[in-house]
């Protein structure tokens, strides 16, 4: 447990979703909050709103006078506001370090990890949180159209609860100890991070061996069924969960609990909401009801989130970043028809270790007409020219023969897409970077 009230704390990289609802917390703690990022906008205005004084860029001053400053992990050790905490003695954490010292002073912590799927079933969790009028503050990895990035629900009470997504990058969420963990699912996702799958594995078990309850999906089933494991030290439950993109049904052995569908489903969905009803059931909210107050969820924006529509097609922008997760937003799309798509690669590292994967889910999807690649997202990487967003291009042309592949700048992408959208059931727009910048530009010209 940290104590923050009447303290003053820099965040270092202020806008990003996990700094910035921890910046949020200390505000609502009593803290005097400062902080910086490299670009001074969304969540630092935000911030900044709330009373924070964000500023752009680097700036060794701000950090004057502060009792603990919290970087990012994206933040390079020879950061000038680093090497300035360092020269004066301040007390220096790391964002996991920070979440854990503030998530150690509630009785139950509820760690959402995987590698697929964690943002919407911690925002998922939190709405049936929300809904049945639990104690809780949580912490999401992306902008919930209920809550934004972070709700504070607690009643001073107990038995308040801590929700957070605890994400793998750099093995950081270990740092965690959470009392109930959660798992949605296993892959490599941060091959700049693990070595092999072996060696992600072995992290996700370290990360539930030390939780009270453990809840996770059994591996070795066929598409579409599924086995949740709940378990503590004294019991094991298997709640069977039987998804597709109509419906889903959970089971508890051969007994059915529920049957239930949702107006826009789709299989991994149902994923999701399963796994966070079933959480939920470990706070005494029964699992029919849960998924009943799942009904009015409004989403996770970047999550299949539709953006307007262009010559009559709907224009949906989605987090996929991963070659797995990219093959279910193609699937869910072609619902709608014909797909016309534009994809950013996130970092150098995950299509080097990808390409081949990345070159078959689009390559091999009958549903893609026009494919649009633009330049790769590089976050914290130096250029990779072998493994950019036109060597991808290439490769899909190459492999396939689909000279309907592109590698355009964004700005032309944008252009193409308001030329060509005319016959396509749906304008898909895929990746973790910038490309959600585009958004702004598309909507502005087509409402």
């Amino acid at each position: 447990m940290i104590c923050i009230k009447g303290k003053k704390i820099h965040f270092i990289g202020a806008g990003g979703m996990g700094v910035a609802a921890l910046a949020k917390f200390s505000i609502g703690g009593g803290a005097t909050v400062s902080g910086s990022d490299a670009k001074c906008e969304g969540l630092c205005g935000e911030l900044n709103r709330m009373g924070a004084r964000i500023y752009e860029g680097e700036n060794p001053d701000a950090v004057n006078g502060s009792n603990i400053v919290v970087y990012s992990s994206a933040i390079k050790e020879g950061h000038p506001e680093l090497a300035r905490a360092r020269e004066l003695g301040i007390r220096i954490m790391e964002r996991q370090e920070f979440l854990h010292a503030v998530a150690s002073g509630f009785p139950e912590i509820v760690g959402i990890a995987g590698t697929h799927g964690k943002t919407t079933t911690t925002a998922m969790l939190a709405h049936i949180f929300h809904v049945f009028g639990l104690g809780f503050v949580a912490m999401i990895g992306g902008d919930s159209v209920e809550f934004g990035n972070y709700v504070n629900n607690c009643k001073g009470d107990s038995d308040d609860i801590f929700l957070t997504e605890a994400c793998e990058y750099k093995r950081n969420f270990l740092s965690l100890k959470p009392t109930v963990a959660v798992v949605t699912n296993v892959e490599c996702d941060h091959p700049d991070s693990y070595d092999s799958f072996d060696s992600v594995r072995a992290a996700f078990d370290e990360y539930l061996s030390g939780a009270r309850v453990r809840i996770y999906y059994d591996d070795g089933h066929e598409k579409g069924e599924r086995d949740i494991i709940a378990e503590t030290s004294f019991e094991r439950a298997t709640y069977k969960v039987r998804a597709s993109k109509e419906d889903c049904k959970i089971l508890l052995g051969e007994n059915l609990i529920c049957d239930f569908s949702f107006a826009d489903g789709c299989e991994y969905n149902y994923a999701n909401a399963a796994l966070a009803a079933v959480t939920a059931s470990v706070f005494g909210v029964k699992i029919a009801d849960a998924v009943e107050a799942l009904k009015t969820f409004r989403g996770v924006k970047r999550r299949f989130e539709r953006a307007g529509n262009i010559s009559g097609a709907p224009v949906v922008f989605d987090f996929a970043h991963h070659p797995t997760e990219i093959g279910c937003v193609l699937e869910r799309a072609a619902a709608y028809g014909k797909i016309l798509a534009v994809f950013q690669p996130h970092t150098y590292s995950r299509t080097k270790a990808y390409f081949d994967d990345f070159v078959n889910v689009f390559g091999n999807d009958p549903h893609i007409g026009d494919l649009i690649i633009i330049p790769t997202y590089a976050a914290r990487e130096k250029y990779d020219p072998d493994n950019d967003y036109d060597a991808l291009a290439e490769r899909i042309k190459e492999k396939f023969g689909k000279n309907n592949t592109y590698a355009m700048k964004a700005d032309d992408a944008v252009s193409f897409v308001r030329n060509n959208a005319q016959g396509y059931g749906i304008i898909l727009f895929i990746g973790a970077g910038d490309i959600y910048n585009l958004k702004s530009k598309i909507v502005e010209n087509n409402g």
